[in-house]
């Protein structure tokens, strides 16, 4: 994968905190934190493009037209956390 050498300003308290941080493992760390931080920015905004976009159609899956159907596939608390 080709790199590139770039500038950014960071508030001092986290410039602090990166200096804590080995030498050879904080471009690492910036490069993880900054591709986390922009897949879930993506996201968000995919989900916000959906959000009043039907999954389903009713006539194809009537046994979940409501909450209470919606419900029994759901798996019971008990059996998720034992």
């Amino acid at each position: 994968m080709a790199v590139e050498k770039v500038t950014f300003t960071l508030p001092e308290v986290l410039v602090e905190r990166l200096d804590k941080v080995p030498a050879g493992r904080r471009s690492l760390l910036v490069a993880e934190a900054l591709k986390r931080e922009l897949d879930r920015r993506a996201t968000a905004k995919a989900l916000k493009r959906l959000r009043h976009t039907a999954i389903w159609k009713e006539m194809e899956h009537p046994d979940l037209l409501s909450p209470e159907h919606f419900s029994r596939y759901r798996p019971a608390k008990s059996r998720v956390t034992g």
